[in-house]
């Protein structure tokens, strides 16, 4: 379960960063490219969906502390609001929560990939 999770995980984490990039492109003036970003953000969403749904038994087994399950599950509620606002050419909100999502993806890492040590009550 740690070990799929880890992937879901690294996985997610390359095609978010792959956003920015088509992003880029397109204004760049490569037109094809928001395409290929709209369809990653359905490939981001679902990625971090099964994230969420393994880090519930990852954290309940005390393999990653509960904070792995609360940020990407936060992560996936806020990515559907990102989608929508994306589809909606609302970049007043859509560019702004890129930045914010990414420092989420760049605090969830360290916690699914390192080592965890659960806190036993004395």
């Amino acid at each position: 379960m740690l070990p799929a999770l880890r992937v879901v995980a690294v996985l997610h984490a390359l095609s978010f960063l792959l956003q920015p990039i088509m992003a880029g492109l397109f204004l760049s003036g490569q037109d094809s490219a928001i395409d290929m970003h709209a369809t990653n953000a359905t490939i981001v969403v679902a990625l971090c969906l099964v994230m969420t749904v393994l880090a519930v038994p990852a954290w309940r087994r005390g393999l990653v502390p509960r904070a792995a399950f609360t940020t990407s599950a936060a992560l996936f509620l806020v990515e559907i609001l990102q989608t929508g606002a994306g589809y909606g050419h609302v970049m007043w909100i859509h560019i702004p929560l890129g930045v914010i999502m990414m420092g989420g993806v760049a605090q969830l890492m360290p916690m699914i990939m390192r080592p965890h040590k659960p806190v036993v009550a004395e």
